[in-house]
């Protein structure tokens, strides 16, 4: 290996794995908290290295599954909040279980994060190619820069669903909103290959986990963003329409009541509430994920628009004889909201993750209606199936191929 490769804050060589003493494993919980604290890198396990740090030779590491496995139970033991990290290990091919193992951990928009050391904590960082601890000011401030970029997220997911809402067509008709914002943005380019592949991907589909059918009729570009909705003409959007933005944040409408002439209310079905949740979750992780590569975490918000003291909203269900009947105590007169903050992986992938940041968020706006949860599913991911009017074979369906439990509780 050339010697001109040098370590630097986002790149640590080590010659061998990380030993079993209280010290080696205190030196893997730092390593792998000072890449997090700081710009994000990689630790390299394989590589010999010369008093000027840098890279001499490559004799590599013995491989196996179950070296990683210690390493992860060594750094969740150890660094707390937990960061995002991935190890991996590449296999030399002339040599079978012999490699490289890496360990990758982006900067953390969470951090600081500490690691024990003598039963107390302490903060890392990479100074240069070396680690250093932070003092008491340093910690304080990067709290401070923590909370702070909290905020900005949160900032982010009520500019990007007013831009949203700002185009819907609420003359008739009322919306659940799903909005998202990734806590690491990521990009694409949006040129004419973007926006056919796009309009290739998506025109004529239903959106919906379990199909209402409403269907993607137009596509077209905003400012740094991907537009789609379910009209065929006018300025304004009906029935749906979603804003997909280079970074990797977006929001996601549907329609959930068509308001007849006169009405004075809206009545929002509890199941079409579930539906646009958990469908807009999973199709705005895929485009934060798969197309912009944005990672971390995701904070989300799901909302009903619009409501107001001249239109109030009802939750409806029509679980008894298909009669619809009101749910909760209260009809809010301003938009209801839910918020959470979820993995991105779990969001764009079916299973129980899924569902249970759908119960968080649909929980949280069947509060604003006066009821206590979402009945039809569960906060760790299982789906009550005696709650649901509709669907039931195809909730079914969906949940074998998704690992999703099916439950026969009912409560009270």
């Amino acid at each position: 290996m050339a010697s001109s490769t040098e370590e630097a804050y986002d790149l640590d060589f080590k010659v061998g794995v990380y030993g079993k003493s209280d010290k080696d494993k205190r030196d893997l919980g730092g390593d792998v908290g000072a890449m997090a604290n700081t710009a994000g890198g990689v630790i390299v396990l394989g590589i010999e290295e010369d008093a000027q740090a840098r890279a001499v030779g490559a004799p590599g590491v013995a491989l196996s599954d179950a070296e990683v496995s210690r390493m992860h139970q060594i750094v969740a033991a150890l660094v707390s909040p937990l960061p995002r990290y991935d190890i991996r290990q590449v296999e030399d091919e002339q040599q079978p279980g012999h490699g490289f193992i890496l360990i990758a951990a982006p900067r953390s928009p969470v951090a600081p994060h500490a690691v024990l050391v003598n039963e107390s904590l302490r903060f890392p960082r990479r100074n240069g190619a070396t680690t250093a601890y932070l003092s008491e000011p340093e910690v304080a401030n990067a709290y401070r820069n923590r909370f702070a970029g909290m905020q900005d997220r949160f900032d982010e997911l009520t500019r990007y669903q007013r831009e949203l809402v700002d185009r819907l067509d609420v003359s008739e008709q009322t919306y659940v909103v799903v909005t998202l914002v990734p806590d690491l943005p990521g990009g694409f380019s949006i040129d004419m290959k973007a926006k056919q592949e796009f309009e290739r991907l998506i025109i004529n589909r239903d959106p919906l986990l379990f199909g209402s059918g409403l269907f993607w009729y137009r596509v077209s570009v905003g400012s740094r963003r991907l537009v789609a909705d379910g009209s065929h003409d006018g300025n304004m959007s009906a029935w749906l329409r979603c804003e997909l933005h280079q970074g990797g944040a977006g929001s996601f409408a549907a329609a959930v009541d068509r308001r007849r002439d006169g009405a004075t209310e809206s009545q929002v079905h509890e199941e079409a509430v579930i539906n646009v949740i958990w469908s807009g979750l999973r199709f705005l992780a895929h485009h934060a994920r798969d197309r912009a590569a944005a990672g971390g975490n995701v904070s989300a918000r799901a909302t009903v628009w619009p409501v107001s003291s001249d239109l109030p909203a009802q939750l409806m269900h029509t679980r008894f004889h298909g009669i619809p009947e009101r749910l909760g105590s209260y009809m809010p007169t301003s938009p209801p909201e839910s918020v959470g903050v979820y993995d991105i992986d779990d969001l764009a992938e079916d299973g129980p993750p899924l569902v249970a940041a759908t119960y968080e968020l649909a929980t949280g706006l069947f509060q604003g209606f006066g009821f206590p949860e979402a009945l039809q599913l569960t906060s760790d991911g299982a789906i009550r199936i005696k709650y649901w009017r509709g669907n039931r074979e195809k909730l079914r369906a969906w949940a074998s191929t998704a690992g999703v439990q099916i439950s026969d509780e009912t409560l009270g």
